[in-house]
């Protein structure tokens, strides 16, 4: 179908620069329009570093020349790079199926196969290939058939590329918002929810996407990545019908700092819990021990800019004989460390924040300023960038210090705040030492999705979630706790993670929930490896108080 090599060589140098990461990538899902051929090769060099004896490519019947619900074929075909042979023996497994998978010879004009074979022919001259078209009407119960026969044809030498293209034939700003809505589903890994999207409003075969997503999760145990999130209007003008398209890299854990990293994106974390005084004062006090915990942090990060729920007081003179509840740290100490990991946001919406009263809180925003970062109190909009983010506190509604909380009918006051989309919420709230949100906080969050809210993050509970919610079909997001990011609780009791947000050109955004070790734990190692004084903890070992 393709005579001329021009096009695929230019997307291929195109995205050379962009090295191929040391992950063992087990399935992409890239494009099939030539138009975005330098998209196609960036899943495909992705991939580059690995080795693979079959590659399982899973496109749509595009002009419904399937008998059966699936098609597949022991053909080999010609490239302008070469030959790309057929894994005869595999594909005959699939044709033993005769009343799910059709022998047939639709693939020598179908071009959700045939764009992405001069990139195989390239990236993977010694695979074989297994092509598959699903037909447009083939249900779920079918694609779990063909699931449970291909899940005897993955390994570790087996890459499965979804060849699928997203929103199709919608104005752009409607475009956007399917492509959002799907993004959603992949960054919570919601497989129930894929044969809820429409079909081709947000993607051009939700068959093609479940079967890669059941695989990935079934066979690999593997992380999805977002890499790129484009509208055809990007590379031409198209009028109010337009195509989106999405490139999504599966890998057996997770990729940090510089991997997968693109010019044409942002990226922004969010951390939970941080609270860089009390037992862990005595560690960070130690340069090499807070060396060690910012060193963790960005090599996850890999220096982007990040959010925190910034728990208690900073001051330059703490006062003397605190008591344990009450959250003070050291101008001195924390500001630095803050700075070094690169937070650009510091939410005060918390009780903690005002343990010292309104002069406390006052100084806090002073340290806090002189080290350029920007405060968000309760009820307060900052512009991130590619985002717009609320604070919003929900703690100590019946605490006697009065301190700023949601009360009785506050949310409401919400849809009278002006934000730019996307619009984020950073919420101190829950119940403590819990990853799952109950009723009250999914009525909040719906209460804020109301009024403009996209993407709910959570902090306070000391426990992070293990899953991101795609909610209403992905109208929104929930991440309901990151538990800690730095705080002096041990793991037995809490745990923490980072929410990573990719930014795309066109307003969209991809997500990922990244877990952390217990950064006090490390610390406390990192001391007595050097011979440090041993740091005791209280006897519920929470270094917690009720108030938190």
């Amino acid at each position: 179908m393709y005579r001329d090599p021009a096009p695929f060589a230019a997307a291929i140098s195109a995205e050379r620069r962009h090295p191929a990461p040391g992950l063992k990538v087990t399935g992409i899902s890239v494009p099939h329009h030539l138009l975005a051929a330098d998209l196609i090769a960036r899943g495909f060099q992705a991939a580059a570093a690995n080795q693979y004896d079959r590659i399982i490519v899973i496109s749509p019947d595009h002009f419904s020349r399937s008998r059966r619900p699936m098609a597949t074929t022991r053909r080999d075909f010609k490239t302008v790079f070469g030959l790309v042979p057929n894994d005869r023996e595999a594909a005959g497994s699939l044709l033993q199926a005769g009343d799910l998978f059709d022998d047939s010879e639709l693939f020598a004009k179908e071009h959700g196969i045939a764009a992405l074979l001069p990139f195989i022919r390239h990236f993977f001259p010694n695979a074989k290939i297994v092509p598959i078209a699903i037909a447009y009407g083939a249900t779920r119960e079918q694609c779990g058939r063909a699931v449970a026969m291909l899940e005897k044809l993955t390994g570790p030498r087996t890459l499965i590329v979804q060849s699928t293209d997203y929103s199709h034939y919608l104005a752009f700003d409607v475009a956007r918002q399917r492509d959002q809505e799907t993004l959603n589903i992949i960054a919570g890994n919601d497989i129930d929810a894929v044969f809820r999207l429409v079909q081709p409003d947000h993607i051009d075969s939700v068959a093609a996407l479940y079967v890669q997503m059941q695989l990935q999760a079934s066979d690999y145990r593997s992380f999805a990545t977002v890499i790129a999130n484009r509208n055809s209007t990007e590379y031409s003008a198209m009028g109010a019908r337009t195509t989106s398209y999405v490139v999504t890299v599966y890998t057996e854990r997770q990729p940090v700092g510089a991997e997968l990293r693109y010019s044409d994106q942002r990226i922004v974390y969010f951390g939970g819990d941080t609270f860089i005084g009390r037992w862990l004062t005595a560690p960070l006090a130690d340069k090499d021990v807070a060396s060690a915990i910012e060193q963790r942090i960005r090599s996850i990060t890999g220096g982007a800019p990040m959010v925190v729920n910034l728990e208690g007081v900073v001051m330059n003179e703490p006062p003397e004989g605190l008591s344990i509840e009450m959250h003070a740290m050291y101008a001195s100490l924390a500001a630095p460390i803050l700075k070094a990991i690169n937070v650009k946001v510091a939410g005060l919406a918390n009780n903690h924040s005002f343990d010292l009263g309104s002069p406390g809180y006052q100084e806090s925003l002073e340290v806090l300023q002189k080290a350029n970062i920007v405060s968000v109190g309760h009820k307060e909009i900052v512009d991130v960038g590619p985002f717009r983010l609320l604070a919003l506190n929900f703690i100590g509604k019946f605490d006697y210090r009065d301190y700023p909380v949601v009360r009785d009918h506050d949310l409401d006051t919400i849809c009278t705040m002006r934000a730019q989309p996307p619009l984020f919420a950073l919420v101190h709230w829950g119940k403590e030492y819990t990853n799952v949100a109950g009723p009250e906080q999914y009525a909040a969050a719906q209460t804020m999705q109301n009024c403009g809210v996209s993407v709910i993050v959570g902090a306070h509970p000391h426990q992070a979630a293990t899953r991101i919610e795609a909610m209403q079909g992905g109208e929104y997001a929930l991440s309901y706790s990151l538990g800690n990011l730095l705080f002096d609780q041990t793991a037995n009791r809490s745990s923490g993670a980072l929410l990573e947000v990719r930014a795309f050109r066109q307003g969209t955004y991809a997500m990922r929930l990244i877990p952390i070790p217990d950064l006090f734990e490390f610390g406390i190692e990192r001391l007595q490896m050097k011979g440090g004084r041993p740091v005791s903890l209280p006897e519920t070992n929470s270094a917690a108080s009720t108030r938190d």
